[in-house]
């Protein structure tokens, strides 16, 4: 019967394998920068960097998440319809695109980066 660990079994494939043992945040504080600016830099002068970047957004966003509403009213879904689309529109701070262009924005971002902060907030009229 065996008691270890295939993963932590070292024939001769794995070996001449020895991955650092520091924690996660400290390998990413301590390379993390230069890590994503690599992948930024990959992205940019890379067609199949791009293209599987362009791929994982065009697969998790699509067309964009479209939410739809199950209130029974007719009259008032159609009301609160009218002032999402009205909103989408004007969702980008920037006026570069929609909500939903954002939502590929945040994809692509998360492809590149590993993370992206999104802030929601009111603007005057």
């Amino acid at each position: 019967m065996r008691d270890r660990l295939e993963g932590a079994i070292s024939k001769r494939r794995l070996r001449g394998w020895n991955p650092p043992l520091e924690n996660i945040n400290t390998l990413v504080a301590s390379s993390g920068p230069k890590l994503l600016a690599r992948a930024c830099e990959l992205v940019v002068t890379n067609g199949y960097a791009a293209n599987a970047c362009e791929a994982f957004a065009a697969n998790v966003v699509g067309d964009g998440i479209k939410p739809s509403s199950l209130i029974d009213d007719a009259e008032l879904r159609d009301r609160v319809q009218r002032l999402w689309l009205a909103w989408t529109d004007e969702a980008d701070a920037d006026g570069l695109t929609d909500f939903y262009g954002l939502q590929a924005m945040v994809a692509r971002e998360m492809f590149v980066a590993g993370e992206c902060f999104v802030r929601l907030r009111p603007r005057r009229a």
